[in-house]
């Protein structure tokens, strides 16, 4: 046994030897501390021999139900077996709710242990009485920020939550706790252990106010998965940033409710469109369409310079919507204040929804509703509606029979559309299909 001195960044884990004033890798003053290390150094003979892939036995992944649909999209499915999942978002978010709605959930089958770094029992507990009903018989908590004593009492469980990655401590560091050398350390003894034990992490993590994960960049590459938890208003958006059992561009939508984090049913769209410059809309994510209400208000101005307030959408997407419409509908819309909203969990910065932005402009200007109707196309700078791939074109005529939609606007006729979706014929034929090249034929089909 060989007993060793070392000295450690407290700010960024750099080691020496010796003492240092100035860290000579992140360039911190005064941050180096004595870090005492027993190295047993240990002979192994056994062989490690390299196997052929065709040799590697094939196994099945197992996958532990979240019992959210949407959380379970973005992770390829579930939480697969002998994996790391770390969930990341801002305090206050509700990272904590998620996970622990999810330890009950699949405590139902399964032993779950949730550790509660950063609150104590009564803390979890008052958290869970105002989330569930019924207690779980396979839910335990532990209270505790020592990783030694975490892993300990991982060994008995079949999934294990950390809350916070930050707020649990080795002992082999002298750091602060939270500090980027006790991030690593933590997160290289969980790596290592659930591979020995093959045992299955869910960690949460905190993000800085640039919005990166608080830690090391290597906490993300020793992980499996990463998710990204963001709000907006009343809505809370998982967005996948690394994920080796999936996509990335999948998202999942919450609502936050007294209740904890709710799935988005999406009730409150069935009025949109019977005011103008209301339309629904669906925005492209990952394999599957959101739902989203465009809302545009077109009012005269009074002022030598009207307003174009949006919120939403990218600013400059709509004043180029808005050259489009003046120039070939002849709109005089530099006499109007434009306002705009997205109302819904998403940001809009695609393409696939710039016909539904200038018809929504148009039937504010012109004070005419769009009840249950779809605009599937792209928009070019000249005015034309461009067609959209044919299996994104499915799914917008999938989603369109779930919302009641009654008229489609696109470039397809009705006949055309049963000629290319003979499966969607009796899913769709009590809707009116209505071909059009630009947004000039959409105002002769208005008959306006």
């Amino acid at each position: 046994m060989k007993k060793t001195q070392e000295y450690i960044c407290s700010d960024c884990g750099y080691i020496s030897k010796y003492w240092l004033g100035k860290c000579p890798n992140c360039q911190a003053w005064d941050t180096f501390v004595l870090n005492s290390k027993e190295n047993i150094l240990q002979e192994n003979t056994n062989l490690v021999k390299p196997l052929k892939i065709s040799q590697v036995d094939k196994q099945d992944f197992f996958i532990f139900d979240t019992g959210f649909n949407e959380l379970n999209r973005c992770l390829g499915g579930g939480i697969y077996k002998n994996t790391i999942v770390l969930l990341a978002g801002s305090p206050g978010i509700g990272k904590s709710t998620l996970s622990l709605q999810t330890a009950y959930n699949i405590s139902k089958n399964f032993k779950v242990l949730y550790v509660c770094a950063e609150e104590n029992y009564s803390n979890v507990r008052a958290r869970f009485d105002r989330l569930f009903n019924n207690y779980s018989d396979n839910l335990f908590l532990f209270d505790n920020t020592n990783i030694g004593y975490i892993l300990e009492a991982a060994k008995d469980f079949d999934i294990i939550f950390i809350d916070s990655i930050q707020a649990i401590r080795s002992l082999d560091l002298s750091t602060p706790i939270g500090s980027i050398s006790q991030v690593k350390n933590c997160i290289d003894k969980i790596v290592e252990f659930s591979k020995n034990n093959k045992k299955t992490f869910v960690i949460l993590a905190h993000v800085t106010k640039a919005g990166y994960i608080a830690g090391p960049k290597f906490l993300e590459h020793m992980v499996d998965v990463v998710l990204i938890f963001e709000s907006r208003d009343d809505y809370r958006v998982i967005r996948v940033s690394k994920n080796r059992y999936g996509s990335t561009d999948e998202i999942g939508v919450f609502v936050m409710t007294e209740q904890g984090l709710k799935e988005d049913n999406y009730n409150q769209y069935s009025h949109v469109g019977k005011k103008a410059g209301s339309v629904l809309s669906f925005l492209p994510e990952g394999s599957r369409l959101i739902p989203i209400e465009i809302q545009a208000l077109v009012n005269r101005s009074f002022s030598e310079k009207p307003k174009r307030i949006i919120w939403g959408i990218d600013t400059v997407k709509v004043m180029v919507i808005s050259s489009i419409i003046e120039k070939f509908l002849k709109f005089e819309l530099y006499k109007y204040d434009i306002i705009m909203s997205i109302v819904g969990a998403l940001r809009v910065f695609s393409n696939a929804v710039d016909f539904s932005i200038a018809v929504s402009i148009i039937s504010s200007f012109l004070v005419f509703p769009v009840n249950r109707s779809i605009f599937i196309g792209n928009l070019s700078l000249y005015s034309n509606i461009e067609p959209i791939s044919k299996n994104r074109f499915r799914l917008f005529l999938l989603e369109s029979s779930k919302f009641s939609i009654e008229k489609v606007y696109s470039n397809f006729s009705k006949d055309e559309v049963f000629c290319e979706y003979p499966d969607l014929k009796e899913l769709v034929q009590n809707i009116e299909f209505y071909k059009l090249e630009s947004l000039e034929d959409l105002l002769k089909i208005w008959k306006i």
